[in-house]
């Protein structure tokens, strides 16, 4: 069976590589982008089991990117990294259809237990 493939994106590079080393050294095939835009094209192009987002992002934000890929009927679980972790923030991410949220700074840990747990929860959209 093939590594199963995560997209990062974050438009800090410093939190994109690592996010990238640690989910790489879990047997993850990890992709980055640096934008929403970036990662919607990256989408549409190739499959990926998981989207790791942040919120806040210049060109569009994390949330904006969940709800463009809740819309469409891709197979792809979201999880939000942000250095905003309200409750608000995460109602609305929970509404978007984020199955993991962590907040940053987080450990490696913190990670890989929160792409392993949306893995573990994805059932096919029903639209």
């Amino acid at each position: 069976m093939s590594a199963e493939k995560v997209l990062i994106v974050d438009d800090e590079e410093v939190i994109r590589d690592v996010c990238a080393q640690i989910l790489a050294n879990e047997g993850y095939e990890v992709a980055t982008a640096s934008s929403g835009k970036e990662a919607l094209h990256m989408v549409s192009e190739t499959t990926y089991d998981a989207v790791v987002t942040d919120i806040m992002m210049p060109d569009m934000s994390g949330l904006e990117l969940l709800e463009i890929l809740r819309s469409t009927s891709l197979d792809v679980c979201s999880i939000v990294i942000t250095g905003l972790g309200t409750f608000d923030m995460a109602t609305q991410s929970d509404r978007l259809g984020a199955r993991e949220f962590v907040v940053k700074p987080f450990t490696p840990d913190e990670l890989c237990e929160a792409v392993r747990k949306a893995l573990g929860k994805r059932t096919p959209m029903i639209g």
